[in-house]
């Protein structure tokens, strides 16, 4: 079975080049995908150093930051177009996405399914996020899944795990919105189209390197995407 697992990266230097080998370690089988909007800090650069002990690992380097949903559908063309996997994963490079996780998430795949790893599940933890963050993603949650009726208690979560089907629906849709909050897009088409959602638990841990670029001010820059998503499926 070809998996496919995508990452996005800005300034992901320090994490990049420890969490690249240990999924390969896990996950043996996968192709992994980075795509990195020029990281000032030459993330790039070390991932082409790892290009020659591990042929599966393909880089893409955009030129600007464009966003983290637009990078990972950039990623999913690439993915369909040179590797055509049966298993779509998105993650993030920085631990707070725990690559000991993948093989749950891969065995817990069925077609027309999406597998999340999800904070807010029973036996799921988060540690060491500062009260703040708490308070935001508890309130995005609970309002993305009010407003767009999903089924999905983590919406905000990118440690997302696809099946071919879903993700050949998904590369055929025009994206309205960018950011963390194409998540919810992508969410709320596919349940409209009959796709199930599965949440696994999952230990959420803050990053050690580097710094998040979610934060309050994108969810609240987000917020009315919220409506324009609602009226994209009629």
């Amino acid at each position: 079975m070809k998996i496919a697992i995508v990452i996005p990266t800005y300034n992901e230097k320090d994490n990049i080049k420890k969490i690249i080998p240990q999924i390969f370690s896990l996950v043996p089988q996968s192709s992994l995908i980075i795509i990195d909007d020029n990281s000032p800090d030459k993330t790039a650069d070390e991932v082409k150093k790892l290009r020659k002990k591990f042929p599966h690992l393909y880089l893409i380097k955009r030129k600007q930051k464009a966003g983290r949903g637009s990078a990972v559908i950039e990623g999913f063309k690439y993915a369909d177009k040179y590797i055509r996997p049966q298993i779509y994963i998105e993650m993030d490079a920085d631990f707070s996405h725990n690559p000991k996780e993948l093989p749950q998430l891969i065995k817990s795949s069925k077609p027309k399914t999406v597998v999340l790893a999800s904070r807010y599940v029973k036996d799921s933890q988060i540690i060491n996020w500062p009260i703040s963050r708490k308070i935001t993603s508890f309130f995005a949650n609970k309002l993305i899944r009010f407003i767009l009726k999903l089924p999905i208690h983590d919406n905000t979560n990118g440690f997302r795990c696809y099946s071919k089907e879903a993700v050949n629906f998904l590369l055929n849709h025009q994206f309205k919105t960018q950011g963390y909050i194409l998540l919810s897009e992508a969410a709320y088409l596919l349940s409209q189209k009959g796709f199930d959602f599965l949440e696994i638990p999952s230990v959420f841990r803050n990053r050690k390197l580097g710094k998040s670029n979610a934060n309050l001010a994108e969810f609240l820059r987000s917020l009315p995407a919220l409506f324009l998503i609602k009226r994209i499926v009629k």
